[in-house]
């Protein structure tokens, strides 16, 4: 498996049929709703994991920080930091790491793109079905839980901090 950046229009395609996969035909989002301008937004990063033979096995993106439009739309988040959402993995790839592979990758962009000194606070909304994934993941759940599409969700923050340089 390997996790990459989106550099293509196909990659962006491969990204957004596991969306759809995952969103709109197991979960049942409004396929309107699964697409958005930040999709489009040039500061946005999308990753796709790959399997050996080339399936798209999952996806994420990482919002770059946004305005008070953006923090509207997603409630106790803080503007201010970078947002990483839409992480979908297809059932087949579920419990083979692919999802702790795409976060390392959003992580490390993260950092690359939006650490001062080495530290960025990275925030996300997840469904609380997943909640415990992201706390292995050392992810802090804040916040009233609320209602996105229906579906049971809370925010949950992240401090990063870079590898020290040895």
């Amino acid at each position: 498996m390997r996790v990459v950046e989106v550099r293509t229009p196909d990659q962006l395609e491969d990204a957004m049929r596991v969306r759809f996969a995952v969103f709109v035909d197991e979960q049942g989002v409004s396929a309107d709703m699964e697409r958005d301008a930040q999709d489009d937004d040039p500061r946005t990063v999308h990753v796709v994991a790959y399997a050996d033979d080339g399936t798209a096995l999952g996806t994420g993106r990482l919002l770059a920080p946004h305005t008070d439009d953006f923090h509207a739309d997603h409630g106790a988040m803080d503007p201010a930091n970078p947002h990483i959402g839409r992480l979908a993995v297809s059932e087949a790839a579920r419990g083979t790491g692919a999802g702790r592979a795409l976060m390392l990758a959003l992580e490390s962009a993260a950092l690359a793109r939006f650490g001062a000194d080495g530290r960025v606070r990275v925030e996300l909304s997840a469904q609380d079905q997943a909640m415990p994934f992201y706390a292995r993941l050392g992810y802090v759940a804040h916040g009233e839980g609320y209602l996105d599409e229906g579906i049971p969700h809370h925010d949950a923050y992240k401090d990063l901090t870079a590898p020290s340089p040895r």
